[in-house]
């Protein structure tokens, strides 16, 4: 009995073992997201992999790299925990530059004036009920 206990000790620790090397996939390149069956994005000037969440009875480390996904999340979970924006590279945003728009002086002087558009409309309405006399 005693033999037994100790095998089913010592097995135990090895499946706690393996169970927890299953969440030790680590992407850090188009090849390893590529690998898990996933598609690197750039968001803001930081590059994500775009991978699926497989199911809890597929989270065997037999079925890392076979473009089945991954199992944890360490990023963002999208379309209903189903797909996972896992982190690759995190850059600061760029610098913000102020844009150049227009003053208001500038718009109204280019726009065209309402008064032009409503006097075109009434053109417009007066010839419609001359040709129906």
């Amino acid at each position: 009995m005693g033999k037994f206990t100790n095998t089913a000790i010592i097995a135990g620790i090895a499946m706690i073992a393996f169970a927890g090397s299953a969440s030790a996939v680590d992407i850090k390149d188009n090849a390893s997201c590529t690998a898990e069956g996933g598609t690197m994005v750039n968001v803001k000037n930081s590059d994500y992999c775009l991978v699926p969440i497989r199911d809890e009875a597929y989270a065997d480390p037999i079925y890392d790299g076979n473009q089945l996904g991954i199992v944890d999340c360490p990023g963002n979970k999208l379309q209903d925990g189903q797909y996972c924006m896992y982190p690759v590279t995190i850059r600061p945003a760029p610098a913000q530059t102020t844009a150049t728009t227009p003053s208001t002086s500038d718009a109204l002087t280019t726009a065209p004036s309402m008064d032009s558009a409503v006097d075109s409309m009434e053109e417009m309405a007066t010839d419609v009920v001359d040709d129906m006399k």
